[in-house]
Formats: structure tokens, C-alpha cells, sequence
């Protein structure tokens, strides 16, 4: 029974291992988040009370005693705060959050995102470079095609353009929109990276047979050879190295994709067109997500990091009570009409969608639970 016994330990052991990676990460995510409103805030005048990671009672108290300033670490890591002095109330004290303008609120507010943003395109450099962004690689070629005979495209060509825009991969389905740009055309413009080159080539579509299951040429029904229109070439997705400065271009054009995936997800969950069960999770659902990448390698976590990033970023500026998105809002309502709406009642708003956030977040989760 030991050696069962020690597969077992050794097995929870890398679990547990997983698990607190994920925590790690997703700390780094909100602590990169709230540092973002933390410098906004130094920069712009405004008093910070304490900048806390995790929640629950204080383990950790660093107190500033220049300025009075709290740094805290706290037992539950599944979040963390950045408090501004007078957030929640009508003071003019200097310093105080609601004493200062509106663009500058705004700004703070907007900072949290914004890091996040820029954190991500960072770490998206970062992959790019050391490890690898998922891009289709040209695998064969037909013989018959064009771009053989005419030896525009070579084995192991990687695809970084078509038509002029990135090609970009989160999912397999990703690859076939990026060729949906050239569907239907006889023509079109790949760029293509070759030995460490980047190569513009203009492809064109041919008569290519159409092969059976063992790699035969098909006949109709009149002994003729089967043939489609198609550019003739084949292709994998493969993890491709990139030098720093095409991996730097490329994290803006691959952030803002996935800006758009998220969006357009958001979009469809709210249309009806994607089911809650099938889409929605909280943050057991994140931390597991995590660690099931990690179980897979580091590219995998790496990507899901960038991707919860940006999620992360996206969902604050989201007009949702207790959000940084509906924070700003009524600070552009307040600058419009010039006097801000009661505080008290702002403050029950913002405290009534946090438990409303948090309950659709745990119900997110058991309905992953239970799937």
C-alpha cells in the first residue's frame, strides 16, 4: 500500500501545488488592477488610506508614517482595495476623493483597467518572444497549386497576415475566420515569416484534385478527375517564436483581439445567444481554469493569464453597480449636472450590485459545479 499511498499524496500534493498558482495569478491580476487606481492617485493629489491585498482581518500592517498610509495583507486572496480618503461621502478636505475634479476621478477610476490592459501586453510580449504565439504554419503543399509551382509558399512558412491584417488564434475557429478574409476570392496577400524574414507573397487560387480518404484522385460519374478551386496548401497551428519587436507589434493587434472575443461573448450572453451555464463562472470557476492551464504547460497559462487580464479589465469598465464602470458613470453625471446625485444613495447602489455580483458569481460557480 505505500507506493499507492505516495502516488496519492504526491498527486493531491501537485494539485494543491496548481491550485496555488492560481491564486497567485489571479492576485497578480488584482493587485496589478488596484495599483493601477493606487499611482494614478499619488500622481494626481489624492489621499490614500490603504492599499490592501486579499480581504478579511489585517495578518499583515505596514503603516506610512510620513503620510499615514496603510499597506495590508489579508487572508482571503481572491481580491484586494485600493481606499481613497472621503470615497463614499461629500468632504472637501484636501485630498479627498469626491473634493477632487471629475476628470481626475475618472482617470483614477479608469487607471485599474488600464493597467490591466497594459499589463497584459506586456506579458503577451513576454510569450511572444520566449515561448511563442499560436500561428498556422504551412504543412504541405499541393503540387498542381499555383503557389508550388511557382514556389511562393515553402513548408514550415508561418502565417503572421492575410490580406493585410494579423492572424491571430485563440481558438480553431479563430483560423478559419482568418481565411474567411479571402473566401470566395481568387486572389489574395499573405505575409509569411521565413527563417526570421518576413515575405509579402501574393497567392491565387487553382484546380486542385479532389482526393480520396487513401490520397486518390476522385472521378464523377464520367471518368473525369474531380477538381475545386482552392490556393493548395495546408496548414497547423504551432507555437512560433518571434524576435522582441515583431512580438511587440503583434501584443497590440492580439490585445485588442482579445478585447474583441470578450465583447462579442459578453454580446452574445446578453442576446440569449450563449447560454449563462455555458459561459459564466466566478472565481473557483477562474482559479480552476487556472490550474487546469497550468496542468498543461506554460504557454497554455500563460494565454489564460493574458485572456483574464483583459477580462478583468473589460468587466470593471462595465456600468455595473459597485464597478469602476458605473463609478465613472455617476462622476460624468455629476460633472454634467454639476452636483453629484446623494451619496448615500449612490453608496446603496454600489452596495446592493456587490452582493448582486457576488451572488450571480457564486451562482456562477455551483452551476459549473453541478454541469
Amino acid at each position: 500500500m505505500i507506493i499507492p499511498l505516495a502516488a496519492t499524496f504526491a498527486s493531491v500534493m501537485s494539485t494543491i501545488g496548481y491550485i496555488l498558482l492560481a491564486l497567485c495569478c489571479l492576485m497578480f491580476m488584482v493587485v496589478v488592477h488596484e495599483f493601477g487606481h493606487y499611482i494614478a492617485g499619488k500622481l494626481l493629489g489624492f489621499k490614500i488610506v490603504e492599499f490592501a491585498i486579499g480581504f478579511g482581518p489585517r495578518l499583515i500592517k505596514i503603516t506610512n508614517k510620513k503620510n499615514g498610509e496603510i499597506f495590508s495583507v489579508r487572508p482571503f486572496p481572491l481580491g484586494g482595495f485600493c481606499q481613497f480618503y472621503g470615497e463614499d461621502e461629500d468632504n472637501e478636505t484636501e485630498g479627498a476623493f469626491n473634493a477632487q475634479k471629475p476628470w481626475k476621478r475618472l482617470i483614477v477610476l479608469f487607471s485599474g483597467a488600464f493597467f490591466n490592459l497594459v499589463s497584459a501586453f506586456i506579458l503577451i510580449t513576454l510569450i511572444f518572444t520566449f515561448y511563442g504565439q499560436l500561428l498556422p504554419t504551412v504543412v504541405s503543399l499541393s503540387e498542381e497549386s499555383y503557389i508550388a509551382q511557382e514556389g511562393l509558399l515553402e513548408e514550415g512558412d508561418v502565417i503572421l497576415e492575410v490580406n493585410g491584417r494579423d492572424v491571430n488564434i485563440l481558438m480553431q475557429d479563430d483560423l478559419n475566420t482568418a481565411f474567411e478574409r479571402i473566401a470566395g476570392e481568387e486572389t489574395g496577400t499573405f505575409t509569411v515569416l521565413r527563417d526570421g524574414e518576413k515575405i509579402k507573397i501574393e497567392v491565387k487560387r487553382s484546380d486542385i484534385y479532389v482526393l480520396d480518404e487513401e490520397g486518390n484522385r476522385t472521378l464523377d460519374e464520367n471518368g473525369n478527375f474531380v477538381t475545386r478551386k482552392a490556393f493548395g496548401f495546408t496548414s497547423a497551428i504551432t507555437y512560433v517564436r518571434l524576435d522582441f519587436f515583431t512580438a511587440l507589434g503583434r501584443s497590440f493587434s492580439y490585445g485588442f483581439f482579445l478585447v474583441y472575443k470578450i465583447l462579442w461573448l459578453l454580446g452574445q450572453l446578453f442576446t440569449g445567444q450563449l447560454s449563462f451555464a455555458e459561459s459564466a463562472g466566478g472565481p473557483v470557476t477562474i482559479i480552476s481554469t487556472i490550474s487546469q492551464s497550468a496542468k498543461t504547460g506554460f504557454g497554455a497559462l500563460a494565454y489564460v493569464v493574458c485572456l483574464i487580464s483583459a477580462n478583468l479589465a473589460i468587466m470593471n469598465l462595465l456600468p455595473l453597480p459597485s464597478l469602476d464602470g458605473s463609478r465613472m458613470l455617476f462622476t460624468v453625471i455629476e460633472w454634467i449636472r454639476r452636483k453629484p446625485i446623494n451619496r448615500k444613495v449612490e453608496g446603496a447602489i454600489h452596495v446592493a450590485g456587490l452582493i448582486v455580483l457576488f451572488s450571480v458569481a457564486i451562482l456562477a460557480d455551483v452551476i459549473q459545479f453541478l454541469r
